[in-house]
Protein backbone atom coordinates (compact mmCIF):
# COMPACT_ATOMS: atom_id res chain seq x y z
CA UNK A 1 0.00 0.00 0.00
CA UNK A 2 1.54 3.36 -1.25
CA UNK A 3 1.42 6.28 1.11
CA UNK A 4 1.50 9.79 0.20
CA UNK A 5 1.97 12.42 2.43
CA UNK A 6 0.48 14.88 0.01
CA UNK A 7 -3.18 13.24 0.02
CA UNK A 8 -4.73 16.36 -0.42
CA UNK A 9 -8.23 14.80 -1.27
CA UNK A 10 -8.52 14.01 2.68
CA UNK A 11 -8.80 17.62 3.74
CA UNK A 12 -10.65 20.08 3.57
CA UNK A 13 -9.34 23.17 1.03
CA UNK A 14 -9.35 25.22 3.58
CA UNK A 15 -6.39 23.20 4.91
CA UNK A 16 -4.82 23.38 1.78
CA UNK A 17 -4.53 27.25 1.89
CA UNK A 18 -0.67 28.50 3.29
CA UNK A 19 -0.75 28.55 7.33
CA UNK A 20 -1.43 32.23 7.34
CA UNK A 21 -4.35 31.61 5.64
CA UNK A 22 -6.04 29.03 7.38
CA UNK A 23 -7.00 31.34 10.97
CA UNK A 24 -5.43 31.11 13.88
CA UNK A 25 -1.74 30.24 14.32
CA UNK A 26 1.06 28.92 16.76
CA UNK A 27 4.98 29.07 16.17
CA UNK A 28 7.24 26.00 16.28
CA UNK A 29 10.30 25.45 17.04
CA UNK A 30 11.86 25.36 13.76
CA UNK A 31 10.39 28.69 13.11
CA UNK A 32 7.09 27.40 11.41
CA UNK A 33 3.81 27.78 11.77
CA UNK A 34 1.20 25.38 13.16
CA UNK A 35 -2.53 25.75 12.30
CA UNK A 36 -4.61 25.51 14.91
CA UNK A 37 -7.68 24.89 13.50
CA UNK A 38 -6.64 23.31 10.30
CA UNK A 39 -3.67 21.49 10.38
CA UNK A 40 -1.54 19.27 7.04
CA UNK A 41 0.73 16.66 7.33
CA UNK A 42 3.08 18.70 4.98
CA UNK A 43 3.34 20.70 8.74
CA UNK A 44 4.38 18.17 10.43
CA UNK A 45 8.21 18.50 11.28
CA UNK A 46 9.62 15.51 14.34
CA UNK A 47 11.76 18.34 15.97
CA UNK A 48 8.87 20.33 16.80
CA UNK A 49 6.90 17.11 17.40
CA UNK A 50 10.17 16.27 19.91
CA UNK A 51 10.60 19.49 21.76
CA UNK A 52 7.88 20.82 22.10
CA UNK A 53 6.48 16.98 23.62
CA UNK A 54 10.02 17.80 25.82
CA UNK A 55 8.87 21.11 27.00
CA UNK A 56 5.10 20.32 27.91
CA UNK A 57 4.84 19.22 31.50
CA UNK A 58 2.35 17.02 32.50
CA UNK A 59 0.02 17.16 35.85
CA UNK A 60 -0.33 20.87 34.60
CA UNK A 61 2.94 21.32 36.29
CA UNK A 62 1.94 20.27 39.79
CA UNK A 63 5.08 18.02 40.56
CA UNK A 64 6.49 17.56 44.25
CA UNK A 65 8.62 20.26 44.92
CA UNK A 66 12.31 18.65 44.06
CA UNK A 67 10.72 17.80 40.94
CA UNK A 68 11.99 20.37 38.15
CA UNK A 69 9.81 18.72 34.80
CA UNK A 70 8.01 15.68 33.72
CA UNK A 71 7.68 16.13 30.12
CA UNK A 72 5.14 14.28 27.49
CA UNK A 73 7.98 13.14 25.91
CA UNK A 74 9.51 11.08 28.96
CA UNK A 75 6.32 9.75 29.12
CA UNK A 76 5.56 8.71 25.95
CA UNK A 77 8.93 7.73 25.51
CA UNK A 78 9.10 5.59 28.21
CA UNK A 79 5.50 3.73 27.41
CA UNK A 80 7.08 2.73 24.09
CA UNK A 81 10.14 1.23 25.59
CA UNK A 82 7.82 -0.60 27.85
CA UNK A 83 5.53 -2.34 25.37
CA UNK A 84 8.31 -2.82 23.23
CA UNK A 85 10.32 -5.08 25.76
CA UNK A 86 7.09 -6.76 26.80
CA UNK A 87 6.33 -7.91 23.54
CA UNK A 88 2.96 -5.54 23.19
CA UNK A 89 4.32 -4.11 19.90
CA UNK A 90 6.30 -5.73 16.92
CA UNK A 91 6.54 -3.60 14.50
CA UNK A 92 7.27 0.12 13.48
CA UNK A 93 3.96 1.14 13.22
CA UNK A 94 2.76 -0.01 16.51
CA UNK A 95 5.49 1.40 18.37
CA UNK A 96 5.12 4.74 16.51
CA UNK A 97 1.33 5.07 17.29
CA UNK A 98 2.56 4.34 21.33
CA UNK A 99 5.20 6.86 20.56
CA UNK A 100 3.32 9.42 19.07
CA UNK A 101 -0.26 8.74 20.92
CA UNK A 102 0.13 12.43 22.86
CA UNK A 103 2.20 14.48 19.94
CA UNK A 104 -1.15 16.96 19.58
CA UNK A 105 -0.09 18.32 23.15
CA UNK A 106 3.59 19.74 21.49
CA UNK A 107 1.23 22.44 20.13
CA UNK A 108 -1.81 22.32 22.66
CA UNK A 109 -0.08 21.43 25.09
CA UNK A 110 -1.13 19.02 28.30
CA UNK A 111 -4.61 19.77 29.48
CA UNK A 112 -5.46 18.16 32.86
CA UNK A 113 -7.59 15.26 31.91
CA UNK A 114 -10.89 16.71 34.43
CA UNK A 115 -10.35 19.81 32.92
CA UNK A 116 -10.13 18.75 29.52
CA UNK A 117 -13.89 16.90 29.86
CA UNK A 118 -15.18 20.62 30.14
CA UNK A 119 -13.36 21.61 27.35
CA UNK A 120 -15.32 19.98 24.38
CA UNK A 121 -13.65 21.99 21.69
CA UNK A 122 -10.41 21.27 22.74
CA UNK A 123 -11.05 17.41 21.71
CA UNK A 124 -11.82 18.47 18.83
CA UNK A 125 -9.06 19.92 17.78
CA UNK A 126 -6.53 17.77 19.61
CA UNK A 127 -8.47 14.53 17.35
CA UNK A 128 -7.91 16.57 14.42
CA UNK A 129 -4.19 17.16 14.55
CA UNK A 130 -3.78 13.65 16.11
CA UNK A 131 -4.99 12.29 12.77
CA UNK A 132 -3.05 15.16 10.52
CA UNK A 133 0.23 13.98 12.88
CA UNK A 134 -0.52 9.90 12.15
CA UNK A 135 -1.03 10.85 8.74
CA UNK A 136 2.34 12.69 8.43
CA UNK A 137 4.01 9.27 9.41
CA UNK A 138 1.92 7.03 7.37
CA UNK A 139 0.15 5.49 10.54
CA UNK A 140 -3.53 4.21 9.43
CA UNK A 141 -6.06 1.94 10.82
CA UNK A 142 -4.99 -1.03 8.07
CA UNK A 143 -1.30 -0.94 9.33
CA UNK A 144 -1.70 -0.56 12.91
CA UNK A 145 -2.96 -2.61 14.59
CA UNK A 146 -2.53 -1.66 18.33
CA UNK A 147 -6.13 -0.19 19.34
CA UNK A 148 -6.55 2.99 20.97
CA UNK A 149 -7.77 0.86 24.29
CA UNK A 150 -4.77 -1.61 24.35
CA UNK A 151 -2.45 2.27 24.43
CA UNK A 152 -5.05 4.03 26.65
CA UNK A 153 -4.71 0.67 29.16
CA UNK A 154 -0.62 0.82 29.31
CA UNK A 155 -1.00 5.18 29.47
CA UNK A 156 -3.49 4.37 32.72
CA UNK A 157 -0.91 1.35 34.32
CA UNK A 158 2.20 4.43 33.64
CA UNK A 159 0.20 7.02 35.44
CA UNK A 160 0.51 4.97 38.84
CA UNK A 161 4.22 4.92 38.20
CA UNK A 162 4.45 8.33 37.76
CA UNK A 163 1.76 9.57 40.70
CA UNK A 164 4.26 7.24 43.31
CA UNK A 165 7.54 9.39 42.15
CA UNK A 166 6.13 12.63 41.30
CA UNK A 167 2.91 13.64 42.91
CA UNK A 168 2.36 14.70 46.40
CA UNK A 169 0.15 13.62 49.15
CA UNK A 170 -2.98 13.69 50.29
CA UNK A 171 -3.34 14.01 46.46
CA UNK A 172 -1.14 10.82 45.32
CA UNK A 173 -3.24 8.88 47.59
CA UNK A 174 -6.42 10.29 46.45
CA UNK A 175 -5.47 9.67 42.72
CA UNK A 176 -4.84 6.10 42.96
CA UNK A 177 -7.91 5.07 44.78
CA UNK A 178 -9.80 6.96 41.44
CA UNK A 179 -7.61 5.13 39.32
CA UNK A 180 -8.31 1.19 41.20
CA UNK A 181 -11.89 2.55 41.81
CA UNK A 182 -12.11 1.45 37.77
CA UNK A 183 -10.10 -1.20 37.80
CA UNK A 184 -8.84 -2.89 41.31
CA UNK A 185 -6.51 -4.98 39.21
CA UNK A 186 -4.71 -2.47 37.55
CA UNK A 187 -0.65 -2.91 38.06
CA UNK A 188 1.81 0.00 37.26
CA UNK A 189 4.15 -0.68 34.63
CA UNK A 190 7.15 -0.72 36.80
CA UNK A 191 8.94 1.93 34.73
CA UNK A 192 11.81 4.55 35.79
CA UNK A 193 10.26 7.91 36.23
CA UNK A 194 13.48 10.43 36.05
CA UNK A 195 12.58 13.46 35.24
CA UNK A 196 14.58 14.52 32.59
CA UNK A 197 15.27 18.08 31.38
CA UNK A 198 13.75 19.04 27.93
CA UNK A 199 17.07 18.50 26.16
CA UNK A 200 17.14 15.25 27.56
CA UNK A 201 13.72 14.08 27.04
CA UNK A 202 14.21 15.37 23.77
CA UNK A 203 17.30 13.31 23.12
CA UNK A 204 15.38 10.29 24.61
CA UNK A 205 12.42 10.54 22.35
CA UNK A 206 14.55 10.74 19.27
CA UNK A 207 16.89 8.05 20.02
CA UNK A 208 13.50 5.54 20.88
CA UNK A 209 11.88 6.55 17.06
CA UNK A 210 15.37 6.14 15.75
CA UNK A 211 15.89 2.38 17.33
CA UNK A 212 12.32 1.41 16.06
CA UNK A 213 12.74 2.34 12.64
CA UNK A 214 16.03 1.04 12.23
CA UNK A 215 15.43 -2.25 14.50
CA UNK A 216 11.18 -3.19 13.87
CA UNK A 217 9.99 -4.37 11.01
CA UNK A 218 7.50 -2.04 9.19
CA UNK A 219 3.88 -4.18 8.34
CA UNK A 220 3.75 -1.38 5.85
CA UNK A 221 6.73 -1.23 4.01
CA UNK A 222 5.56 1.50 1.73
CA UNK A 223 5.86 3.78 4.63
CA UNK A 224 8.95 3.23 5.20
CA UNK A 225 10.68 6.55 2.90
CA UNK A 226 8.35 8.58 4.32
CA UNK A 227 9.48 8.15 7.68
CA UNK A 228 13.52 8.10 6.90
CA UNK A 229 12.41 11.34 5.57
CA UNK A 230 11.32 12.40 8.97
CA UNK A 231 14.56 11.49 10.59
CA UNK A 232 16.74 12.82 8.06
CA UNK A 233 15.49 16.10 8.21
CA UNK A 234 16.19 15.94 12.54
CA UNK A 235 18.45 19.14 12.87
CA UNK A 236 20.92 18.90 16.35
CA UNK A 237 19.76 21.33 19.10
CA UNK A 238 22.65 23.89 17.86
CA UNK A 239 20.56 23.88 14.38
CA UNK A 240 22.86 22.00 12.41
CA UNK A 241 22.20 18.75 10.79
CA UNK A 242 22.66 15.46 12.84
CA UNK A 243 24.02 12.36 10.75
CA UNK A 244 21.55 9.74 12.11
CA UNK A 245 23.96 7.04 12.35
CA UNK A 246 25.64 8.76 15.51
CA UNK A 247 23.21 8.58 17.60
CA UNK A 248 23.63 7.02 20.50
CA UNK A 249 20.52 4.35 20.62
CA UNK A 250 19.66 1.65 23.86
CA UNK A 251 18.73 -1.59 22.71
CA UNK A 252 16.01 -2.88 24.86
CA UNK A 253 16.54 -6.43 23.15
CA UNK A 254 20.19 -6.20 23.84
CA UNK A 255 19.24 -9.94 25.95
CA UNK A 256 16.91 -10.70 24.34
CA UNK A 257 16.45 -12.17 20.79
CA UNK A 258 15.42 -9.27 18.18
CA UNK A 259 12.04 -9.76 16.30
CA UNK A 260 12.21 -11.11 12.96
CA UNK A 261 11.01 -8.99 10.04
CA UNK A 262 9.02 -12.05 8.70
CA UNK A 263 6.94 -12.29 12.05
CA UNK A 264 3.70 -10.54 10.99
CA UNK A 265 1.85 -12.24 13.84
CA UNK A 266 -1.00 -10.43 15.39
CA UNK A 267 -0.15 -9.67 19.66
CA UNK A 268 -3.38 -9.91 21.86
CA UNK A 269 -3.44 -8.21 25.64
Amino acid sequence: MKHNLFNDAKYDPVTLLPVTDRGDWVATSLGGMWSILNPHPRDVFIDDLAWGMARTCRYGGQLKHDVELYSVAEHATAMTWWAIENGRVRHVEDALAILLHDASEAFYGDIPTPIKKMLPDYKIMEDRAQFVIQDAFGLTAENTLITKKEIKEIDVRIRIDERLSIIEEPALSAGLNVTWESDPELERLGVEVACMLPSQARASFMSCMTWVCENMPYRDPAIAPLIEMHLDRVLEPTGGKKPRKMQVVENPYEKNEVLSHDDDAELTL
